[in-house]
């Protein structure tokens, strides 16, 4: 990793003291590290967790139950890890971070809606449609809850001061 260059940022105010001019710096906002962090966090309890979920029996399930588990969960480590890099370059201060961080989201809400209306056809077939619409309904408003707390998590240190991100 090489040293960053030290960036000045503010502005001139005028003559000051003895006809010097007084420059004013603003720090850089802590804003992308914290969220950085969270991120970072977030992305690598996922990852455990998916890999945790590699190790499941599943003996006794349909294959198709077992083929749609293995596509989401390997998903979901995807999705996982790229949160975890989106946290590391949001700590740098890299735009690339946000970016990197909605591509995770838009993985993670492609699996929740596999997995949503895979459960719904299941429940509906063994119970009704009214059960299948219910769990459908269920699952939509869980994926989106995820959708906008994830995109909130990588969107706000672009939103705060996106100037700070390079």
């Amino acid at each position: 990793m090489q040293p960053q260059d030290a960036q000045m940022m503010g502005q001139v105010a005028p003559a000051g003291a003895m006809g010097q001019q007084v420059i004013i710096v603003q720090n850089k906002s802590g804003g992308p590290k914290v969220f950085g962090i969270i991120a970072i966090i977030l992305g690598g309890l996922g990852v455990l967790g998916g890999m945790l979920n590699l190790t499941t029996d599943l003996e006794g399930l349909g294959g198709g139950i077992k083929t749609m588990y293995y596509i989401t969960t390997l998903m979901g480590l995807a999705s996982s890890g790229l949160f975890a890099w989106a946290g590391v370059l949001l700590f740098q201060y890299k735009r690339a971070g946000v970016w990197w961080g909605f591509g995770a989201v838009g993985i993670t809400i492609l699996s929740g809606l596999i997995q949503t209306f895979f459960i719904a056809s299941e429940f509906e077939d063994a119970l009704g449609e009214d059960a299948g619409g219910f769990m459908a309904t269920l699952g939509l408003i869980m994926v989106g809850i995820q959708a906008v707390c994830c995109s909130m998590v990588v969107a706000l240190p672009l939103i705060m001061n996106g100037a700070d991100l390079e």
